[in-house]
């Protein structure tokens, strides 16, 4: 049995979480439920869980500033939000897993059974440190969680050169001549990154803006990354990146 907490301010989530746990979840124990973030912390030190249900949004404290609170985090965490826009670049790019409000049930299964692979597999207390890392940080200095074949890679943004599409899976040029192939999609590797420093400049090919030298537009338009590479700019992607760049249109 995973000895679990639900954190939550709504007495009514609670109620609705800890339903649908005993219900669809048999090897989920929860040993208490707290109302704010101070009772959690207390019932984390008394309890010693093994998973937490964690509400984002709560007043006073919200869910991460009650984590930062903690002295260390050896337990994996569910975040639970209202808040999709805001919950989804955050967790996703730290791969920490959240359940969106009202919490449906296949999620919630789904959730549950990542959480006891990476409790078996110690990783979730290292995506919640990148998580936290990451909301202290600006753009360009978060770090981004690869899935790898025994887990996941944390790469800072600023060394990631360019992502090219690669059929199902991504190539990832790194600074440093590093590459490494991750099996996610362009388009999942896209919502990943911080828009404002990466922008596709091709179907194939996304681009950090921070390592872009020079731009050339005879050839049909490319870039120059300062580690002497050249990338193609493809006519419906050329607006959008002069713009990005502070440019004019041709």
């Amino acid at each position: 049995m995973i000895k679990s907490l639900i954190i939550d301010d709504e007495q009514h989530c609670i109620d609705a979480l800890k339903t649908d746990i005993d219900k669809y979840c048999g090897n989920v124990e929860i040993a208490a439920t707290c109302s704010s973030a101070k009772e959690g912390i207390l019932a984390i030190k008394k309890h010693q869980p093994r998973l937490v249900f964690l509400d984002v949004e709560m007043p006073w404290m919200n869910g991460f500033e009650m984590l930062e609170m903690l002295d260390h985090i050896d337990f994996c965490i569910i975040f639970t939000t209202a808040y999709d826009k805001f919950a989804a670049k955050a967790f996703r790019i730290s791969a920490v897993d959240y359940l969106l409000k009202p919490i449906d049930v296949n999620d919630l299964k789904i959730a549950v059974k990542k959480a006891e692979e990476k409790i078996l597999a110690s990783e979730g207390t290292i995506n919640i440190q990148n998580l936290l890392h990451n909301l202290r940080q600006p753009a360009q200095h978060q770090k981004i969680a690869f899935p790898q074949r025994e887990g996941y890679e944390f790469i800072p943004a600023e060394n990631i050169l360019y992502c090219n599409a690669e059929g199902a899976y991504t190539f990832i040029r790194l600074i440093g001549n590093k590459k490494f192939l991750v099996s996610k999609t362009l388009g999942d590797i896209e919502e990943m990154l911080p828009a404002d420093v990466f922008q596709r400049i091709h179907h194939s090919t996304i681009v950090n803006m921070q390592h872009i030298t020079n731009l050339i537009r005879s050839d049909g338009g490319y870039v120059m990354l300062d580690n002497g590479e050249k990338l193609m700019i493809s006519k419906a992607k050329k607006e959008m990146l002069l713009q990005k760049l502070g440019l004019k249109k041709d």
